[in-house]
């Protein structure tokens, strides 16, 4: 009987150990966003937006950012100052988002993320976006429509994502892409429109590890990620019908992407790779002021046109990614698996720019609205 109950008591002291790392909530800085821009002289700037709470009337607190921003040699170094001005200790793991402002996005990116793959405490489910001119004016501005920066943004890039015009991408993702010589990756792009206003307005295109500079607006996003067969639930695109001196709200045409067939094909040629996706499009008409589709004709005239359009588009994003060396539909990648003696024969750097590369598009209308 005595045995059974040293057994006992030594069961609950295993169960009741606390955890060799521990930190408890109420002694922790909790970072939910960071802006990294370049500073002088080659410095980094992180300016960080750290959840803390005030006290109000009645007794009860308010969430609010407390903004923090630091100029250092490396990531790693900023956390260090930050840490000296903030109550409790720095704690990277709920951090939601990372913005990258542009001129510092130019350079390799891997050195200015290493602090957050190494740190076993870092959120590598965190966002990442890049921003044009400084990634600090917008962690600065506190709130975004009355909700706090760092929710804010999460929910913008968010909602982006559910509607096919920015790729599903996090830290943890663009890691593996970072280090694939067979595929480019991409990010969304974000712009301080006004004091109150930030707007996600395109995909930032990547060689390698660096910002190129172009980017993907309008409707070529959308277009890329159903090309890439990256298709969310919600995609809507309106397309003019008709040439620019000839516009008006009848020449338009707005729609839902319901479904799609991609098929792509990446063959040799006497050495040379070529790449072609074939993309068909059902689509369903949300606004078509022209008039009804009651008619076939009229119909096929409409799938015609509205190809024609997307077709052209699409091959106009191909050339701003072949422009800025952004291999971003993985073709190295194909290569490097299905022809890999042909693929140590390419300068890929210089092949990729000049190949063929193609998309046709074909769409069918299975839904024309309700009255029709």
């Amino acid at each position: 009987m005595i045995i059974g109950k040293g057994f006992l008591i030594l069961m609950v002291l295993l169960v009741l150990t606390g955890c060799w790392d521990e930190k408890l909530l109420k002694d922790s800085s909790l970072v939910l966003s960071i802006g990294i821009d370049i500073a002088k002289n080659n410095k980094v700037k992180a300016t960080t937006a750290i959840r803390t709470s005030k006290m109000i009337t009645g007794g009860q607190s308010e969430s609010i950012n407390y903004i923090v921003e630091e100029i250092s040699n490396t990531i790693r170094e900023t956390r260090l100052e930050v840490d000296k001005q903030i109550p409790g200790v720095y704690e990277p793991n709920k951090l939601r988002i990372v913005l990258i402002g542009d001129k510092i996005a130019r350079k390799d990116l891997y050195p200015y993320f290493d602090v957050f793959f190494r740190d076993p405490r870092s959120s590598l489910v965190a966002k990442v976006a890049v921003v044009k001119g400084e990634a600090s004016d917008i962690i600065k501005m506190k709130k975004l429509k009355e909700n706090l920066i760092s929710e804010a943004l999460i929910d913008l890039i968010k909602s982006a994502e559910e509607h096919t015009i920015v790729p599903v991408e996090n830290q943890q993702t663009i890691l593996t892409s970072m280090f694939d010589e067979g595929e480019d990756f991409t990010l969304p792009y974000i712009e301080k429109i006004d004091k109150g206003t930030v707007k996600v307005t395109g995909i930032a295109l990547f060689h390698k590890r660096s910002f190129t500079g172009k980017t993907l607006k309008g409707n070529k996003p959308i277009i890329f990620l159903i090309a890439k067969g990256e298709k969310s639930k919600d995609i809507k695109l309106t397309e003019s019908l008709e040439t620019i001196e000839g516009q008006n709200v009848k020449n338009y045409v707005s729609f839902s992407v319901l479904k799609t067939k991609r098929d792509m094909n990446i063959k040799i040629v006497k050495g040379n790779p070529t790449a072609t996706i074939d993309l068909k499009l059902f689509i369903e008409i949300n606004e078509y002021p022209k008039g009804s589709l009651f008619e076939q004709k009229e119909e096929s005239e409409l799938n015609k046109k509205v190809a024609q359009r997307i077709e052209k588009e699409a091959n106009a994003m191909v050339d701003t990614l072949k422009s800025a060396n952004c291999d971003a539909f993985g073709i190295g990648r194909y290569l490097i698996a299905d022809h890999p003696k042909e693929w140590k024969k390419l300068d890929w750097e210089k092949t990729y720019p000049e190949m063929p590369f193609k998309i046709k598009v074909k769409v069918e209308t299975v839904r024309r609205g309700i009255i029709f």
